[in-house]
């Protein structure tokens, strides 16, 4: 039971927290998102639908025939001079009420072809907008840019209110029933018609549902990779070398592991078996196979020396536990060595090229004492 919880507490230790940290991450995605994947489960109403009051947040859709007049836009000149839009604002009628449409460069040809067309049936070139094909805006009303929002009322007070009669042209209204309309100031008339919102076409909340989609793939890999890790640890995955070692050698091996030698967190030495304990995976090995031990040390930043015990075995793998120290290593191997096996202690290269060419040849002059 010790040696299970022991082997269960290191690859937790590291399990439980990357778990937590990926689906940390997964919500800092989403948030980064404005949690916009909830617009995709659910179908956009119609915006006339939509009660006013219920407006702002709602996923949308629009007929383009109703996206009202282009107030104003933005953009950039391109190289050789010419004007490249990305973003146009129209204002919509709704119920009595204005309310900002913005259109963003992906779905601006759609709002350029109603435009064009209304141009055509202006010029009498076309009948009817009705007779083209005019497609749909669909996104999210979120509160109003100030920007757009200082654009529009300039609008509608510079071309749309006739100050002679008190009309808002656009709409028809008349607007002298409004304080200040009579000394030609309309910002009641303007704070009453004008809707603090806007429908950002294009967009799953606050967000490009290009973005949304992005970032909501990236939040589910991460959902799904902590998902699997959850699933492996219930499944034993982190456990399978030591449920083997287990099911080969019994009570034999946990009474060994009760008594070894603890030489460091990642190093105990029993009289029969050798645990080299991982971040993740515990190897066990028979303290008979390890035939060749010896110390390994890098250099760190600071000057500082890491210094780990090599154990090779007589099947030719290779097994290395990390120690504090010249000297941990050195007890480790002489606690190795007392355990009576044979082996060989020390590193040089003819031992290396050895092992690597001849594996028997090595393993026979470990136990002649030849090596």
């Amino acid at each position: 039971m010790k040696m299970k919880m022991a082997v269960r507490k290191r690859y937790l230790r590291f399990l439980l927290p990357a778990i937590a940290l990926l689906l940390l991450l997964a919500l800092l995605v989403l948030w980064i998102s404005g949690f916009g994947f909830r617009y995709l489960l659910r179908r956009p109403a119609q915006l006339s639908e939509v009660p006013t009051e219920q407006l702002k947040g709602s996923y949308v859709t629009l007929p383009v025939t109703e996206a009202g007049e282009q107030f104003t836009y933005l953009g950039y000149q391109d190289a050789a001079g010419n004007p490249v839009i990305t973003e146009e604002y129209t204002v919509c009628k709704l119920r009595g009420k204005y309310l900002m449409v913005r259109v963003t460069k992906k779905d601006l040809p759609v709002l350029d072809k109603y435009l064009n067309a209304s141009e055509m049936v202006l010029s009498g070139e076309l009948g009817s907008v009705l007779e083209a094909n005019m497609g749909k805006l669909t996104g999210t009303v979120n509160k109003a840019r100030p920007d757009a929002m200082k654009q529009l009322r300039s609008w509608l007070t510079n071309h749309q209110i006739d100050g002679t009669v008190k009309k808002d042209l656009y709409n028809g209204m008349d607007v002298s029933t409004y304080p200040g309309a009579a000394e030609g100031k309309y910002d009641a008339y303007l704070d009453d018609v004008i809707l603090p919102l806007e429908l950002d076409v294009g967009c799953l909340g606050t967000r490009g549902s290009g973005t949304v989609k992005a970032l909501t793939v990236i939040a589910a890999l991460l959902a799904l990779l902590a998902l699997a890790l959850i699933v492996s640890i219930f499944l034993g995955f982190w456990e399978k070398r030591m449920r083997a070692a287990l099911r080969q050698h019994g009570k034999r091996l946990t009474a060994d592991y009760d008594t070894a030698e603890v030489l460091g967190a990642q190093l105990r030495i029993g009289q029969d078996f050798i645990w080299v304990f991982g971040p993740l995976n515990t190897r066990i090995l028979e303290t008979k196979d390890v035939i060749w031990a010896y110390p390994r040390s890098k250099r760190l930043e600071g000057g500082k020396q890491a210094w780990s015990l090599v154990m090779k075995t007589d099947w030719g793998s290779e097994a290395a536990a990390k120690l504090e120290s010249e000297a941990a290593v050195e007890k480790a191997v002489a606690a190795l060595r007392s355990r009576g096996f044979p082996m060989t202690v020390g590193f040089d290269k003819e031992k290396q090229k050895l092992f690597k060419k001849d594996l028997a040849a090595f393993k026979s002059k470990v136990k002649s004492g030849t090596i």
